[in-house]
């Protein structure tokens, strides 16, 4: 369901003017203000809600901030909580898009939901930027509304078999997804890796996503002789997968991508998480580096009370590169498409710059080992097939 303007003010902590928008009342903007807000859709309930909860706190800090310094004509920002579920976001995106006020999405936060929604968006002319929907093909369906600020699993997955070769030396493994478009696909450029790289594929398989009992699929890697498990998927299945591998005396390294990325995957482990290893375009934001970064951890803390994670710097950057399109007077949708063409902007995370097909160009893939406490530490970091570690 869409949250209107009037339930998000009152279920965040925030002041109204972020999330009203400047067009909810004739008495809070000025004469000469257009109304404009910034959509955003993502999981905010259900198993995967913290994914898409961490994202909109920092897009909420990214229009709070904007609109401190423009109260004569605040930007509003409206979420939409699509589940993770791609059914339900089709429907939401019907919203989105009747909403004239809306003039850019921020998100969807799961390439599945961005696979579902595009279409529609496209249709639209609404501009469209991601921060975490890294499947591949989203840029090859010949979309010009299609925007990521993040590399995709093309580079991701080969970091992850990277690593795990050069550092670890594996030899033999078994790659297994959830069954997501997300989880396949990562899972599927994994197995290609390991087969370029000479590593056997001892097992390929999928869990049930809906399911809570993998013993079948853990009796398959007992006896194997793997010596490493990669994982395509998201925190609720990866947790317990690798809750149940652990149980059963397997103790081969298991490394997932972006989608176990957060207190989630560690907390549906019950523990059992630590020492894994998840790769992730993204920075560690709770480990921030440079005065940008640190700044927006503690405007993060300070209105959350908690650390951001996941993909929150490159949510804030994402939210950000909107507003300065707003700021600099491009107020529509086809105005804003139109400067995110040509744009060169120096984000809080790196410098971002669009390809024809909507592509960030140049984007680091990191890898984090999970420690006792559920923290993300980096160990390494991959920039075309080269390891750094540390």
């Amino acid at each position: 369901m869409r949250w209107s303007r009037i339930l998000v003010a009152a279920t965040v902590v925030a002041v109204a003017a972020v999330t009203a928008g400047c067009g909810s009342s004739s008495s809070s903007r000025s004469s000469g203000c257009t109304p404009v807000s910034i959509g955003f859709m993502g999981p905010l309930t259900g198993g995967d809600g913290a994914l898409g909860r961490y994202n909109r706190n920092a897009s909420e800090i990214a229009v709070a901030a904007y609109n401190a310094d423009h109260a004569d004509c605040p930007v509003g920002l409206v979420s939409f909580d699509s589940q993770g579920n791609g059914e339900y976001a089709v429907n939401l995106a019907d919203q989105i898009v009747a909403d004239p006020e809306i003039v850019a999405l921020v998100g969807p936060t799961f390439s599945g939901e961005t696979l579902a929604t595009m279409p529609t968006f496209e249709a639209a002319g609404l501009p469209v930027i991601t921060a975490s929907a890294t499947n591949p093909t989203l840029s090859e369906q010949g979309w010009k509304y299609f925007h990521r600020i993040v590399g995709n699993d093309a580079t991701q997955a080969p970091a992850g078999v990277t690593y795990l070769t050069q550092a670890l030396g594996v030899k033999k493994v078994a790659v297994i997804d959830d069954t997501s478009v997300f989880g396949k696909t990562l899972a599927d450029l994994a197995a290609k890796s390991f087969a370029d790289e000479g590593v056997e594929v001892a097992i390929r398989s999928s869990i049930d996503p809906d399911s809570v009992d993998y013993r079948n699929t853990v009796t398959a890697l007992q006896g194997s002789g793997i010596d490493a498990i990669y994982f395509g998927g998201v925190t609720t299945p990866g947790g317990r997968l690798v809750r149940q591998t652990r149980d059963a005396g397997i103790t081969a390294p298991f490394i997932g991508g972006d989608g176990l990325y957060g207190g989630d995957f560690f907390d549906n482990s019950g523990g059992a998480a630590v020492g894994a290893f998840v790769t992730c375009a993204c920075l560690n934001a709770a480990q921030p580096k440079g005065a940008r970064q640190e700044a927006f951890v503690a405007a993060y803390k300070e209105r959350f009370g908690a650390d951001p994670t996941y993909f929150a710097t490159e949510y804030f950057d994402a939210t950000n590169l909107v507003l300065e399109a707003i700021r600099t007077g491009h107020t529509t949708r086809a105005e804003i498409q139109a400067w995110l063409a040509d744009v060169d902007y120096k984000g809080v995370t790196k410098e971002i710059r669009f390809d024809r097909r909507g592509e960030i160009q140049g984007s680091p893939v990191f890898v984090f080992r999970i420690g006792p406490d559920g923290s993300y530490n980096q160990v390494g970091s991959v920039v075309d097939g080269k390891l750094s570690q540390g």
